[in-house]
């Protein structure tokens, strides 16, 4: 990693600045004694009058930790520095992971759980808080897609939109902005053929729909968080039916799981809708 970021005070911050405050935006997270990573964000999620920025649990979480808070809970995440680009973003590549841009600080990880190593997909997501003096400058919108406008779970070839920052977008993937075709999902988890990298980890996916020259985002229907790479060819149950996974497709937490999973903290979680 070649790291060329710089930190700015929260008052230097202009409303065009706040507008990358969302989901997909570059997160960049410190977790003591392990290192630093770079994941995406999902959406704007509130509790309250708090409003925080979602991404998976294992962009939180250092390897061979279950989770914050709930069942199995064996890790103290206070010492976790989450920091998010405001402007000037450049990360990923072939050549390496480079980070470029302006940074500032979020508050506290308050809760991140994350899959087994031996499976359990979908039950992996954290969230951060979004300091208040942010809230007038969030963006709960999607880039290039906008919505979602509800929430809505992933159907058999339902065309499905995410914006991350995998490390192979501009060589291998085009661009930020990709459009997939959904493989169904259960209560927990979802399943997608989607072109993804690491550093997409933790991004929002939605439903889209096409209106001849454009796909548009409708409704938030879950979290990104596993390539299939390396772990299929497999079939899966979904509903009734059993659906066979070639590679490249991925996988991810429900946004129903998502609120649940938060109860382990004590949280209850609603999104925040544009």
């Amino acid at each position: 990693m070649v790291k060329r970021t710089r930190v700015i005070p929260r008052n230097l911050m202009t409303p065009q600045m706040a507008e990358n405050i969302g989901p997909g935006s570059h997160l960049i997270i410190e977790i003591p004694h392990e290192g630093t990573f770079g994941c995406t964000a999902n959406f704007v999620w509130e509790s309250g009058s708090t409003r925080y920025l979602g991404a998976a649990g294992h962009c939180f979480l250092p390897p061979g930790r279950t989770a914050t808070h709930g069942p199995g809970a064996d890790y103290n995440a206070a010492g976790v520095r989450v920091s998010v680009c405001v402007s000037n973003c450049s990360f990923g590549g072939l050549t390496g992971f480079v980070l470029e841009g302006n940074l500032v600080a979020l508050g506290n990880v308050t809760y991140a759980r994350q899959t087994a190593a031996d499976g359990n997909i979908g039950n992996d997501f954290g969230i951060v808080i979004m300091p208040s003096s942010f809230a007038s400058l969030i963006r709960p919108s999607m880039p290039v897609f906008g919505g979602p406008e509800t929430i809505e779970n992933v159907q058999q070839l339902q065309p499905v939109c995410h914006y991350g920052n995998g490390v192979l977008v501009g060589e291998t993937f085009p661009t930020m902005a990709r459009v997939g075709i959904g493989g169904g999902s259960t209560p927990t988890y979802w399943v997608a053929d989607l072109l993804a990298a690491p550093g997409d980890s933790g991004s929002a996916l939605v439903t889209c729909e096409s209106d001849g020259t454009a796909f548009h985002g409708r409704g938030a229907a879950g979290i990104l968080t596993h390539l299939g790479l390396g772990v299929c060819p497999c079939t899966i149950d979904v509903d009734t039916t059993t659906i066979t996974v070639q590679q490249g497709f991925v996988f991810g937490t429900t946004i129903a799981r998502a609120m649940q999973m938060a109860q382990e903290a004590e949280i209850l979680l609603t999104l925040v809708f544009p």
